[in-house]
């Protein structure tokens, strides 16, 4: 059976209300069936958002996996990994030597669902659910004991998992500072032409005021922080690039309207931005 067939099939399941078909399919599937698992047994949903499954029984008896009758409504990945990691905690319990520390029976089974070695037919999780269940596998590995011998035992798996986690870190901080084309078309850069410059001795960094003429867009006010740079007479006169719609601001006493661009230099004094030749106040920089 091919995956997408598979899914039809599951939606047909889940539809009728036969869940438990619907998962001893995905364990075929995904080929996650183990000696001594005896069935699945619905449990109390605790949380309709939340997916809970835990492993019980012993050799003895057998080992039931304990599910949601909602298990199905739930995003695929998640469930396949899921019940990926209790087949896990079966393997474990049921082998001639079974792991008995909780610990590394977690860790192993959160591991696997990062790295998929045991099972590489399991789909990948998204990067939301890897950082969730890195961190959960990293609490149980820290639980064995700082320095102890099963510490050392997967203190290389440990690196990797940290190194994983680095790396999801940085791109999410890379895409949290990110814009789109349409971010950038929001911000309305214009040109126009210094007509005034005032001192500004209220303020408690040195500043002028300006006036600046847009054109069509008229004329605007801007407090700018260019005085070491710059003198009042030179200024007037000289093009500059602004943002001109960011909401009005007040400064001390008076209201800037636009703020006037620059680049910062040595010991953070500020550089104009000018257009490479003349051209008509108001025109837009894109």
């Amino acid at each position: 059976m091919k995956l997408d067939a598979l899914k039809e099939s599951i939606i047909k399941h889940r539809e009728a209300g036969r869940v438990l078909e619907g998962l001893s399919e995905i364990l075929a599937f995904y080929e996650l069936e183990q000696e001594g698992f005896v069935g699945f047994q619905f449990r109390e949903e605790l949380n309709p958002t939340g997916l809970l499954l835990t492993a019980e029984g012993g050799k003895a008896t057998g080992i039931a996996i304990h599910i949601p009758k909602n298990i199905l409504n739930f995003e695929w990945d998640l469930v396949v990994n899921m019940l990926m990691h209790e087949m896990m905690h079966v393997e474990q319990r049921m082998r001639k030597n079974p792991i008995t520390n909780k610990e590394e029976r977690e860790w192993q089974a959160y591991y696997e669902m990062i790295v998929h070695n045991c099972y590489p037919k399991v789909p990948p999780l998204k990067d939301f659910y890897v950082k969730q269940f890195a961190h959960k596998a990293m609490g149980y590995y820290l639980r064995m004991g700082e320095g102890s011998d099963l510490q050392q035992k997967y203190k290389s798996e440990y690196n990797h998992l940290t190194r994983i986690l680095e790396t999801l870190n940085t791109m999410e901080e890379k895409e949290q500072n990110e814009i789109s084309w349409k971010d950038f078309e929001k911000i309305e850069i214009r040109i126009g032409t210094i007509l005034t410059v005032e001192d500004f001795p209220e303020v408690r960094k040195p500043a002028y005021q300006l006036t600046i003429d847009f054109g069509g867009l008229g004329i605007k006010k801007s407090s700018a922080q260019i005085t070491a740079l710059y003198t009042k007479e030179e200024l007037i006169g000289q093009q500059i690039m602004a943002v001109v719609n960011f909401p009005k601001k007040q400064i001390a006493t008076f209201m800037s309207e636009c703020l006037v661009m620059g680049v910062y230099g040595k010991n953070e004094d500020v550089i104009l931005l000018h257009p490479g030749k003349k051209v008509e106040n108001g025109s837009k920089v894109g």
